[in-house]
């Protein structure tokens, strides 16, 4: 007995104490509302400011903290901190520490010398309030404190890794540039003013997060972008109180109307062509330091259909694109519905010989259609999710692999009929032929909905349904503009260019529903070869 006891019971030994987690001795403390030391301003004493700093950063707790004490040519004392791995040890050494050790003169001229000396090398900025300077310190740049100066120098010597510029993972396309967003706030900007080269151009610099304080840069062209827009996209990412913000992501669900909406209401983009395109239509950016995206402001349920080659492939083609993804996006959302109202309520609309095709093959399967589909329906968002976690040479060969295997298996052991693994099968070609990720998610929710209609009421069901899910979408509002822009207010022209697409040279307006400051984009005539030149 003793034996069993002993197997399936844990007993400490005497030694051992229990530990228990329990309240903080402050439960008030909070980072946010901590209280600065006083003098929170540089001193003109090397010892007060070097002893503010190693409280402030939790000297020698933090060992990524990095303090370097210089004595210069005159005597003076300095010093400076920074986090290791986040600056550049090579520009470190050579421009700073070394032109600091080669400067001279006394301590009334030491001011004047240091900011000549340094505006040469680098971003020098003189800054005299603590919290600043904390801040810079923890986006990557030193700062430099010498004895009988008020005021630190900061320098931007960032060089933390970071990724290269790589291809569109999930917006892929043959035609257009082949560049994508990375980590780096300044880069992704620097790709965005590689395409839009004008001084209009605005970065204005944000700050979300209490505490992670995750920096980002709101973009937009001064003389296009509405300024209401402007201002509204500013108090929504302003009026962002949380701790920690990391991704554009979470911004996104921040910064919309209704976050429990199943329909996405911005747009999150990874290729900086389509950031630029939306710049000079008029819309906002935001980039945010660390995330891969940026977030468009704001959007329409047609922008969200669009692929970015639409804009670069001739018209004939970028229409028959546009329509096999509409296709898509329709068989994804209704086709399961479709068939099972029909083969449960409306088999007169079936072909004679097609209705007994189909009922031989579901003559064994011991099921409901219902409960077919759904078998189904999980079985391939598995593979899905499985596939997408599974590292990429294995998650190809398993979503290939199991669905054969899955497939063949259920029809064989009479689990489901073999149209179903059809119905199955286009469905989820459509949905991967949907041009935004998220709007698929959209469609995976709805459909299960108009199955579930379709089972109980049939055609009459799914009419029901589609009614009530175009007043949904037709209520929904993107920063002051409706979702169902253009199509709420009818205009020929820029409904044609929501659902179709325009030729090149008749691109005339931006959309109307932004309000933009210059409506048109090219001229009337555009193409001003056709015109000739008259010679005398």
């Amino acid at each position: 007995m003793n034996l069993i006891k002993k197997l399936f019971t844990y007993e400490p030994s005497p030694q051992s104490e229990s530990f228990v987690l329990s309240e903080e001795d402050d439960p008030e403390f909070d980072i946010r509302k901590e209280k600065r030391i006083r003098g929170s301003y540089v001193s003109d004493s090397i010892e007060k400011n070097l002893s503010y700093i190693n409280e402030r950063f939790n000297i020698p707790i933090n060992n990524d903290v990095v303090i370097r004490k210089i004595k210069l040519k005159n005597g003076a004392e300095a010093f400076i901190i920074f986090y290791d791995g986040m600056v550049s040890s090579d520009y470190m050494d050579n421009n700073i520490i070394k032109s600091l050790l080669e400067l001279t003169g006394t301590k009334s001229e030491l001011n004047e010398n240091l900011y000549k000396k340094f505006i040469t090398h680098s971003q020098a900025q003189p800054q005299k309030d603590m919290d600043k300077i904390a801040d810079e310190i923890n986006f990557g740049s030193c700062a430099l404190f010498v004895d009988g100066i008020d005021c630190a120098f900061l320098f931007d010597v960032r060089d933390w890794e970071h990724r290269s510029i790589d291809k569109p993972y999930n917006e892929q396309s043959i035609y257009g540039p082949q560049e994508a967003f990375g980590e780096m706030l300044r880069t992704n900007t620097a790709l965005i003013r590689k395409i839009v080269k004008t001084e209009k151009l605005i970065a204005e610099g944000v700050q979300i997060g209490n505490v992670s304080k995750t920096r980002g840069v709101l973009l937009y062209i001064d003389d296009i972008a509405n300024k209401k827009l402007v201002r509204e996209a500013k108090r929504r990412i302003n009026g962002i109180a949380t701790d920690y913000i990391i991704s554009i992501e979470q911004v996104q669900m921040f910064v919309e109307d209704k976050t429990v909406l199943i329909t996405p209401q911005t747009l999150a983009t990874e290729r900086p062509d389509r950031a630029a395109r939306a710049l000079t239509e008029g819309r906002v950016v935001l980039v945010l330091n660390g995330s891969p995206r940026a977030l468009v402001m704001p959007s329409n349920a047609f922008e969200l259909t669009h692929s970015p080659s639409d804009e670069y492939m001739n018209v004939p083609f970028a229409i028959m694109s546009r329509f096999i993804r509409l296709c898509g996006m329709f068989l994804s959302l209704l086709l399961p519905a479709l068939y099972l109202a029909i083969t449960l309520y409306h088999q007169e609309i079936i072909p004679t010989y097609l209705l007994y095709s189909i009922s031989a093959s579901r003559e064994n399967v011991p099921f409901p259609s219902l409960v077919e589909f759904l078998l189904m329906d999980v079985s391939f968002e598995l593979i899905r999710e499985a596939g997408l976690r599974m590292p990429s040479p294995i998650g190809s060969t398993l979503g290939i692999v199991g669905g054969l295997i899955l497939g063949q298996a259920a029809v064989s052991a009479k689990i489901v009929s073999p149209i179903m693994i059809i119905i199955i099968a286009i469905t989820g070609i459509g949905s991967f032929a949907t041009a935004d990720y998220t709007l698929g998610w959209t469609y995976r929710i709805l459909r299960l909905g108009f199955v579930f209609i379709a089972t109980g009421f049939g055609f009459y069901g799914i009419a029901v349904g589609i009614v009530l899910y175009s007043i949904y979408l037709g209520r929904i509002k993107s920063f002051g503009v409706p979702f169902l822009s253009p199509a709420l207010k009818f205009r020929s022209k820029s409904v044609a260019s929501a659902i179709l697409i325009n030729n090149i040279e008749r691109r005339e307006k931006r959309p109307h529903f932004l309000k933009t400051k210059r409506p048109d984009a090219e001229p009337e005539i555009s193409m001003r070869w056709q015109i000739g030149n008259k010679e005398d």
